[in-house]
């Protein structure tokens, strides 16, 4: 399946550049895992063949309609600037909407993964990294219609290039912005991610993010109006909190 075809190349990926690793000076390379926590809300724009509607989640409802969530995030750096980040996110979630056809539920499937280059650079007391790589989507949409369930869903891969700062504000917190646009009529017609929070590194190895991020994305596959239709306008956004731990 396409999913998991992203997936082995993202391990791929990894591999080769933990295999690069092992080629470099001990000590040469920092390794980072965190999983995170999320709060989502989703406001979406979903036409499914002949039938469009809107699907709006908050994040009291996702804590009561929520299947699965969170984010994963591996990546590692070398002392010379280069690097790698992977993330995985599941949204997994049931609400109500409206459609044409009126009042309806829907079930909203959305699994995110991406993988990036970074080169890192710093000045006094910011770092800089400039990031380009891949995101994939896999979007699943069923509408509870009153004649039936109908589902559409498609899974496509944006390309992306984006920059990160992190300024140190003290010895233990520091603050960080990030940003990346996508897309470009490759995969969806285009895609962005906005994220900026807190850094509490409380202990050697691990840190603390508090952190808020927006992800939006316009994806379009067939004809307007006919069957095989399907329209993705979405953006997902929402609390992240999470430990990272280094190695």
């Amino acid at each position: 399946m396409p999913h998991q075809a992203a997936a082995r190349a993202l391990l791929a990926l990894a591999a080769g550049l933990s295999g690069a690793a092992g080629a470099c000076a001990e000590g040469a390379w920092e390794w980072q895992l965190t999983p995170f926590v999320l709060a989502p809300s989703v406001d979406s724009s979903t036409e499914l063949g002949r039938a469009g509607g809107d699907v709006s989640i908050d994040a009291g409802d996702v804590w009561n309609q929520l299947q699965a969530g969170g984010m994963l995030q591996f990546e590692g750096r070398h002392a010379g600037g280069l690097g790698f980040r992977l993330r995985y996110s599941v949204l997994d979630s049931d609400s109500s909407a409206t459609s044409s056809a009126g009042p309806l539920t829907a079930g909203f499937d959305q699994n995110v993964a991406e993988a990036v280059v970074t080169y890192s650079f710093g000045r006094g007391q910011d770092r800089f990294e400039l990031f380009g790589g891949l995101r994939h989507w896999d979007v699943d949409v069923t509408a509870g219609l009153p004649g039936g369930a109908l589902r559409r869903g498609a899974d496509w891969t944006d390309p992306i290039a984006g920059l990160r700062w992190q300024r140190r504000l003290s010895p233990e917190f520091s603050i960080l912005l990030e940003g990346d646009i996508g897309g470009f009529g490759a995969g969806s017609e285009q895609s962005w991610s906005a994220m900026g929070g807190l850094v509490y590194d409380r202990w050697q190895r691990a840190s603390v993010y508090v952190m808020y991020r927006g992800l939006g994305v316009d994806y379009r596959e067939g004809a307007p109006g006919t069957a095989g239709f399907f329209r993705h306008d979405a953006v997902t956004h929402g609390l992240l909190a999470g430990v990272g731990f280094r190695f």
